[in-house]
């Protein structure tokens, strides 16, 4: 059997290190998403090594360093939701707004719907242009 990467104990080691930099992450990121983290990173220096070795190893820490700190440039603070109707538990929540994500699916559904009316209609018109073309021929 033949080992995934050339290079096996840079991953290690580079797997350590970044294992020490997701302990950094805000701690419910970490708790949610640290073997998924891990996971990714390790297959992703396997494949950047075994793509390009060692010289790709500078590029690929640059990305990391430009991803980490566009991480942390946003806020950690948890999004705040509401209720369709504006109701939360606490009282500052209770302020009548809608929720943007479920505006957001409402609005990806209603317009795939729309597509789809639209492509349906637009086939059976086709499909039936195609049938009286087929039957005047057949009458002439």
């Amino acid at each position: 059997m033949a080992a995934r990467c050339r290079h096996p104990r840079l991953v290690a080691g580079a797997c350590r290190v970044y294992g020490l930099v997701v302990w950094v992450y805000p701690s419910a990121l970490r708790r949610e998403f640290h073997r998924e983290l891990t996971l990714t990173f390790r297959n992703r220096t396997e494949d950047v090594l075994n793509a390009g070795g060692i010289a790709a190893v500078p590029f690929f820490a640059m990305h990391l360093l430009v991803d980490w700190l566009r991480t942390f440039s946003f806020g950690t603070e948890e999004p705040h939701t509401l209720s369709l109707l504006g109701l939360g538990v606490d009282d500052d929540q209770a302020c009548g707004c809608m929720d943007r994500t479920t505006f957001s699916v409402s609005l990806l559904l209603a317009t795939l719907g729309v597509a789809l009316l639209i492509g349906g209609w637009y086939g059976w018109l086709t499909l039936n242009a195609e049938i009286l073309r087929n039957h005047r021929a057949l009458w002439r």
